[in-house]
């Protein structure tokens, strides 16, 4: 991880720290996780690995680790037990117990080290854990579970409701600041060594979850307070473990929570009869459901475009900012899908944007991020972004402006998509119009402000009509519309000129120019005042903008013409005029899937829309291809 060694100086000590990882058929999750932590771990710090009798080869490697204090079990105890026997082995004031899926940035170990040094009061502290999507996993922080608040959970895992009480809180805000909690997740716990002897460590009647919400109660009942560092981040995959079963681990769940509510909960046999039969019928309501909680807490663990553990260990790498990656917001589009086929070509690892990943075509070392995990998870991100491509509608930026303001980003390139909309729509009366320009300038302006003690270079890309690809609107929806009705339409009035420039031409542009920088940039630097007086838009002299457009200037006419050749070669030729294509349009406006159409868009297929990609050209060389869709 190569992070300061001299950050682990708190309070004039150094931390020193022993790190207990209980293994179980982790695959490649243990080297990978165990080679991190030994890179990073300050000096007299110790790392403790506990196998429960794997059946696979992950503890291999490690055996005979000079840096590692390996423990062979000769059956599977259980995850407390284990930890237990690995604490056993600490020598250091702090214990972190660690997940082998679970992969820690830099300074997260150290910030929770230093709430630690802190807050006397406090015997023990948590991460925030997010999953390999950006996303707080539920078990970050909690309150004690209660018969009610298990089946709330139970219910929220079946049906998409928060009506119900849960003791799970990823739902409720992140706090700014650590705070003080009922429970956190045994998955990334850092507890000082004399409160785990006293308390006696797991209790190891627990095999296999809810030990960690034992130990939580345990050590706040003794007098202690439990903490939760939401500026710590691990991202946790949560399932490595192979060869467990869904069934098994329901089973392991509903034993955990029985035997929890029996400690803490009312005694005497009315009320251990009331529990019973509430279980009872839990386990049942689960049962009978399983495409609810099976499906969230097992299958979508691991996504299906990762097929083997090297390519999670991956993940969890760039996640972390172990690897460089290039962010791609828009990633659900046509010109996200050349841009992640070119930044793969490339070698380049994209972090895609999307609020569903199941849409977005990632290709191998590209994966895809939840917006939470740049908003509302913001503190966790720890990505090393070598570069940016925006080619998302650019008034949705400003939303991610705490993330994408953060200082360590300033020497990342943008390259950053708007539209020629922003001229072209300048002069329209139509109010729909005006606010596009509107959201267009506005959206430019920010990036701009963003961008102003930038230390490397950002390009605005001002594109012309774009088409390619299987999801594009005005190309295809011609093409779909021809091929069913077998009806060409000839719209000979409409011979405004326009310059359609495909996806990814764009994309090969763009990514060269990201990879290699402008040609000329200085001089490229130099000009930005003169466009800024050009366009008119522009605060700042450090962004350079530019147009580009297709290599060829056709009529809107020929554009369709050529379009519905391409859909079917027979077909009932029709002969539209201008009155009767606007007195159609006009008709068609008030139809939902025509409503973004601008009301005076047949006025405008008589207007030449021409842009020079000469600027474009001059940042990075490129053959723009002519018109054929």
């Amino acid at each position: 991880m190569g992070e300061d060694r001299g950050a682990w100086v708190v309070s004039g000590r150094v931390s020193h720290l022993s790190v207990v990882v209980v293994n179980f058929n982790s695959g490649a999750f243990l080297e990978a996780t165990t080679t991190a932590l030994l890179a990073s771990l300050p000096p007299g710090s110790e790392l403790i690995v506990v196998d429960n009798d794997s059946s696979d080869s992950s503890a291999a490697p490690l055996r005979d680790h000079d840096g590692i204090i390996f423990v062979q079990l000769e059956r599977n105890v259980g995850f407390g037990a284990a930890a237990n026997i690995g604490a056993a082995r600490a020598r250091n004031e702090l214990i972190v117990f660690l997940n082998p899926d679970a992969f820690v940035p830099d300074g997260t170990l150290q910030r929770m080290a230093g709430y630690l040094a802190a807050h006397a009061e406090s015997a023990l502290c948590g991460a925030l854990l997010l999953d390999f999507q950006g996303r707080e996993q539920a078990g970050s922080r909690r309150y004690d579970p209660t018969l009610l608040r298990s089946w709330g959970k139970a219910v929220r895992s079946i049906v998409p409701t928060h009506i119900f009480p849960t003791f799970d809180r990823h739902d409720e805000p992140l706090p700014s600041m650590p705070v003080q909690v009922d429970a956190i997740s045994g998955a990334c716990m850092m507890v000082r060594r004399q409160v785990h002897q006293n308390i006696g460590g797991f209790d190891e009647g627990f095999f296999l979850h809810f030990e960690d919400l034992d130990y939580c109660r345990r050590a706040r009942d003794a007098g202690w307070d439990v903490g939760f560092v939401p500026d710590a981040p691990v991202f946790h995959y949560q399932g490595a473990s192979g060869l467990v079963t869904a069934d098994r681990l329901l089973q392991h769940k509903h034993a955990g929570l029985a035997r929890y509510l029996d400690k803490f909960g009312s005694e005497g046999k009315v009320s251990r009869a009331i529990r019973t039969l509430a279980l009872a019928a839990l386990k049942l309501a689960v049962g009978i459901a399983p495409w609810g909680f099976r499906l969230k807490n097992i299958r979508a663990r691991r996504p299906a475009t990762l097929v083997n553990d090297n390519e999670l260990i991956k993940v969890g790498q760039m996640l972390s900012g172990t690897l460089p990656v290039v962010m791609l917001f828009g990633a659900r589009s046509d010109l996200g899908d050349a841009f992640n086929a070119r930044l793969s070509a490339c070698g380049q690892n994209t972090v895609n944007v999307s609020r569903n990943p199941a849409g977005v075509r990632a290709p191998p070392g590209s994966i895809t991020v939840h917006p939470d995990m740049l908003v509302r998870n913001r503190v966790g991100a720890r990505l090393n972004v070598a570069g940016l491509v925006s080619v998302c509608p650019i008034w949705e930026l400003p939303g991610y402006a705490d993330f994408l303001t953060n200082p360590s980003f300033r020497k990342a390139p943008w390259v950053i998509l708007s539209s020629t909309s922003a001229v072209t729509k300048q002069e329209s009366a139509e109010r729909a119009s005006q606010a596009v320009v509107s959201k267009l300038c506005a959206g430019e302006d920010v990036v701009v402000r963003m961008r102003s003690d930038a230390a490397s270079w950002t390009t605005i890309v001002r594109p012309t009509l774009i088409y390619g690809g299987r999801r594009n609107r005005n190309i295809n929806k011609i093409r779909q519309i021809t091929t069913i009705l077998r009806i060409k339409i000839n719209i000979d009035f409409a011979r405004g000129s326009r310059q359609p420039i495909h996806c990814d031409d764009i994309a090969e542009w763009a990514t060269s120019l990201l990879l290699l920088g402008p040609v000329n940039q200085k001089e490229a630097i130099q000009d930005a005042d003169q466009q800024a007086r050009k366009h008119g838009t522009i605060i700042s002299t450090r962004p350079i903008r530019v147009d580009v457009a297709g290599g060829e200037a056709v009529s809107f006419a020929e554009m369709v013409n050529r379009t519905q050749a391409t859909a079917c070669a027979g077909g009932i030729r029709l002969y539209c005029r201008r009155g009767v294509a606007k007195l159609l349009f006009s008709l068609a406006h008030w139809l939902p899937w025509f409503r973004e159409v601008p009301g005076d868009f047949v006025s405008r297929l008589e207007q030449d829309f021409l842009f020079s990609s000469e600027e474009a050209i001059a940042l990075q060389s490129q053959v723009f291809r002519r018109f054929y869709p």
